[in-house]
């Protein structure tokens, strides 16, 4: 069986899998980043952590 996600099939990973994993991204961009790059960073990280809790609840809705 293939591990790529198919229709009726939950996600690869979990939600609250993902999320720790962005708060990794995070901790790890406050470590190395600052300045616009950290912000630039902290941007994209926050959006992803949207996208994957809209899509979340979305599937759970449907």
């Amino acid at each position: 069986m293939s591990s790529f996600n198919r229709e009726g099939q939950g996600g690869v990973i979990g939600l609250r899998t993902a999320l720790i994993l962005y708060a990794v991204l995070i901790v790890a961009s406050f470590a190395t980043l600052k300045g616009a790059a950290l912000v630039i960073a902290l941007l994209i990280v926050g959006a992803l952590a949207a996208k994957t809790v809209v899509h979340f609840f979305r599937g759970r809705i449907e």
